[in-house]
């Protein structure tokens, strides 16, 4: 097998890693805190956010993703990067209008990744300087020019499943063991009005999903990529069923689909690969039919839409109504606290009242205390008058002590009983002082 589509393959990401507007509007985006919001479709937009996400990864930016597609899925944001699509198709695929128009009548900064336009252009003039848009083949880039656009703010850059990482298929096998696997449309967007009996439209067994991490894409894109693996040929007019199968290399017969996306896509990109060629075709439906199935995938839309404005409702009243459950339950337990409180604060209230009635029991005995004291107090104070007039008395006492034992008749009594106390004189004292007393 000839490996020249790898070079291309890696020419073809080199070329979106390196147009400049686009990387630069994209990092401008993410310094102001933008959201990605993802498309929803089938397996080939899955193939689109799966190259969305690798070039993610790769300037290391991890967005939160915005989730839904009802009319206020974008309120509460200011900058918005979309995933690429071909949803923009008048009379067709209106899919995003509604909430991409509700966003920016509040203000919102838009950023459109490479994505086909058809009949739309006009809405977003009145905010052009709010939105910035890739296109990803010339047809859209004129049709917009054509619609009011300013050059400014409109760009052409490859389909991001161009950048899809080869190691997510490099290890399946190769096998070759059938010569045609045929994927047509069912859709409104085929071409044909009956598609081959041995066609299988692969894409619309993973429909109507919102593409948003590498997991979700990567399994079923594996799944159909090692079933092509088993086939020399794929013939079809799904653009992405002819990407895929271009960059793993097979041999591509790729037909138009009911409007301009896929050949205009081949004249910009998949003209590169060597094994993918494109075979022009009348489409089969008259324009009366064509627009019979535009009215009713139009009708089918609004349906959708109605079903999930009513299920956004019905998800808005089953939070409002949990909400009203928890306050319910945060009010019961409130009042339960309350009554613990209001339990707690008597008790509290019933021991200040006891702690006052014991204060104003102590200060009762404390003044009981005071007055004993202070009866205490005057019985000590007469005992100190008592005293101090004993003391003056015992003063006046021995001072004349004082005087007696100053005297002369003091000395000579002293001296006369020191004489008394001799041994010989006494005795004749004592006899003496008998004899006188007597």
């Amino acid at each position: 097998m000839d490996e020249n589509y790898k070079n291309i393959r890696q020419a073809v990401r080199a070329e979106i890693r390196e147009n400049s507007s686009f990387i630069e509007s994209l990092k401008r985006f993410a310094d102001n805190g933008a959201v990605f919001y993802p498309g929803y479709g089938n397996l080939g937009d899955g193939l689109i956010a799966l190259g969305t996400l690798d070039l993610f990864a790769d300037l290391g930016w991890d967005p939160k993703r915005i989730q839904g597609r009802h009319k206020e899925a974008f309120s509460g944001y200011t900058h918005i990067v979309m995933g690429g699509s071909g949803g923009w198709v008048k009379g067709m695929w209106e899919t995003y209008l509604e909430q991409t128009l509700a966003f920016l009548q509040n203000g919102g900064q838009l950023l459109i990744l490479p994505t086909s336009f058809s009949g739309f252009g006009a809405e977003f003039v009145p905010y052009a300087n709010q939105v910035t848009i890739f296109c990803r083949e010339h047809r859209s880039y004129d049709e917009l020019l054509r619609q009011g656009m300013p050059e400014s703010q409109i760009f052409v850059c490859p389909d991001l499943a161009f950048y899809t990482k080869e190691e997510h298929f490099s290890d399946l096998e190769i096998e070759n063991h059938y010569p045609v696997l045929k994927i047509f449309r069912l859709d409104e967007e085929g071409g044909r009005k009956t598609p081959p009996r041995d066609s299988v439209d692969l894409p619309l067994l993973f429909n109507d999903i919102q593409w948003s991490t590498v997991e979700q894409c990567v399994k079923p894109l594996r799944a159909v990529a090692g079933l092509m693996n088993q086939f020399e040929c794929v013939e079809t007019d799904r653009l992405h069923m002819a990407v895929l199968a271009a960059l793993i290399g097979r041999t591509v017969k790729l037909e138009p689909s009911s409007y301009f996306k896929i050949k205009a896509i081949f004249d910009y990109t998949l003209h590169r690969f060597p094994t993918v060629t494109f075979e022009d075709r009348t489409s089969d439906y008259t324009l009366a039919e064509q627009g019979g199935r535009a009215e009713v995938q139009l009708l089918r839309d609004a349906v959708k839409r109605i079903n999930l404005d009513r299920q956004a409702e019905w998800e808005q009243r089953t939070i409002v109504l949990r909400q009203n459950d928890a306050l319910l339950s945060r009010l019961e337990e409130l009042q339960g606290q309350l009554s613990e409180i209001s339990a707690e604060k008597e008790t509290e209230i019933k021991k200040r009242t006891d702690l006052i009635e014991y204060i104003r029991h102590l200060e009762h005995e404390i003044s009981c205390k005071n007055h004993e004291i202070s009866d205490k107090n005057r019985e000590i104070s007469d005992k100190d008058q008592e005293i101090s007039r004993n003391i003056s008395e015992f003063d006046q006492v021995r001072q004349e002590l004082e005087k007696i034992q100053s005297s002369r008749l003091h000395r000579m009594g002293e001296k006369y009983y020191s004489i008394f106390r001799l041994p010989m004189f006494g005795f004749v004292l004592r006899m003496v002082r008998k004899v006188i007393v007597k």
